[in-house]
């Protein structure tokens, strides 16, 4: 993993935020809810599904792999609460393109958060040689995440199920 392990950083400035990936047993103190970093209410059922599933993706994965593979914490500054995650569901692909997924507290919504902090790992995507877009997969009814997503610079490239599958060209 060359890639990450001489040219991408292992953590992400912001403005407000740091984003910074979490280890396999951060991972596992987030999904048996034994931890203080994350606030509670970005913990929903979907994404306590999706750590269970990260965690053993890594669990079978090279550590040099697991950036890729787990969760970032994105932590405001001022209060040191980590308020939402970010991250993508796997390596790029053959065509250089990997999908994100990301959640943020109910208490920081609409507050530009989940912008700054799509931005900031967009850029750390850039970084990486060997991928060329990023893609959202978002809910029909999720008109906050793609706002979140437009703001970005993500464009709309069609439906898959009730999906709405937006594409980000690094």
């Amino acid at each position: 993993m060359l890639c990450y392990n001489q040219i991408m950083k292992n953590r992400i400035e912001c403005d407000r935020l740091d984003i910074c990936p979490l280890s396999i047993e951060e991972m596992r103190r987030l999904q048996k809810d034994n931890q203080t970093t994350a606030v509670k209410s970005v913990l929903s059922e979907v994404i306590k599904s999706a750590i269970a599933h990260k965690i053993e993706r890594m669990g079978k994965a090279p550590i040099e792999a697991h950036p890729w593979l787990t969760y970032w914490l994105a932590t405001e500054k001022t209060s040191g609460a980590g308020i939402g995650l970010i991250g993508t569901k796997s390596l790029p692909d053959l065509k250089g393109s990997v999908e994100i997924g990301y959640a943020i507290a109910r208490e920081y919504r609409n507050c530009g958060y989940m912008t700054e902090a799509l931005t900031g790992f967009l850029d750390w995507l850039y970084e990486c040689p060997f991928c060329e877009s990023a893609t959202l997969a978002i809910r029909s009814a999720n008109a906050p995440s793609a706002r979140v997503a437009e703001k970005c610079g993500f464009q709309f490239e069609g439906m898959r199920d009730i999906y709405k599958i937006y594409r980000y060209w690094l």
